[in-house]
């Protein structure tokens, strides 16, 4: 399996093939005239999020949720919770974060499933998500973001992350004292590092080795590093809790082989590759969902059993 997104050519999640083919012509021609002017309104495309409507029946089922809004660097963060009963959580909560244009809701398979084994379930709409304020985000703002919920919500004792949210928390894992005591994290369809969301849309885009390089360098005046040291794998090398790794075989978006790399690094790992399935699959197929579930709710139910 090679490391160049999806089968059929390259394509950006949420955003339909018709208005990526006028983004793309129009990063082009301005970087025939300015690759510094193009760059910078490709930056800005890449960190802006296209509005996904929450529907009628999103909002049925969050409406049994307790809803609170939490005012983050990022903005208001728009957080829900069902609550568990006292066992075998002990109280301790399982994070759910979703993908790039998605919200809370698109995860409610895998969200009542974790209820209905007693858990207690934390989700949210990330910055420029769902209910949520702003306009853009990147993954220094989703990272930060979960460690303001999960500060607000605590304990927390698991985690489940999909794609552009696993990518987000392999790093909040790796770094923050807040995730010290998780006892579990299932991360679905994650992305090897940020240089390879950068390649799929500078792919997409078909821009110009000009406009890209100048990218790059926005990218490392203003984070520090280059794309491609936002790395998985190196993040997953300071991980020792249980994880499992779950990749949709028919992937459109992230090889599965990406989740096969970042397994190899982890202390404990467990990698599920699902035929058949493609990048939001698992968090749809009943069963993967209950091994998911399954996973999580095992480990979280030893800690909490009498010594």
């Amino acid at each position: 399996m090679t490391d160049t997104p999806a089968k059929a050519g390259p394509n950006i999640p949420g955003v339909n093939l018709r208005l990526q083919r006028r983004l793309g012509a129009l990063l082009r021609l301005l970087g025939a005239v300015s690759p510094a002017l193009a760059a910078r309104l490709a930056v800005r495309v890449f960190t802006t999020p296209r509005a996904r409507t929450v529907s009628a029946q999103d909002s049925a089922f969050l409406a049994g949720a307790i809803s609170r809004r939490l005012a983050t660097a990022s903005g208001a963060v728009q957080v829900y919770e069902w609550p568990g009963a006292e066992a075998p959580g002990a109280g301790a909560a399982v994070l759910v974060a979703h993908g790039w244009i998605s919200h809370a809701a698109r995860m409610r398979e895998v969200i009542e499933a974790l209820h209905a084994r007693g858990l207690r379930v934390i989700a949210f709409d990330a910055p420029a998500h769902g209910r949520s304020t702003g306009r853009r985000l990147d993954l220094r703002g989703y990272r930060d973001t979960l460690e303001a919920v999960s500060n607000a919500c605590a304990p927390i004792a698991a985690v489940l992350a999909h794609s552009f949210g696993a990518i987000a928390t392999i790093s909040w894992l790796a770094d923050s004292p807040a995730a010290a005591g998780l006892r579990a994290a299932v991360l679905v369809g994650l992305p090897r590092d940020a240089g390879f969301l950068l390649e799929s849309f500078t792919r997409a885009m078909g821009l110009q080795p000009a406009a890209i390089e100048r990218m790059r360098i926005l990218f490392r005046e203003c984070y520090g590093y280059d794309p491609r040291d936002y790395c998985a794998a190196a993040l997953a090398r300071s991980i020792q809790l249980p994880v499992l790794l779950v990749h949709g075989g028919d992937d459109e978006f992230v090889p599965p082989a990406h989740s096969g790399g970042v397994a190899g690094a982890l202390a404990d790992a467990r990698l599920l590759v699902l035929s058949g399935l493609n990048h939001s699959g698992p968090l749809r197929d009943a069963v993967t969902v209950q091994l998911m579930t399954d996973f999580i709710a095992d480990r979280v139910s030893e800690r909490a059993r009498p010594q």
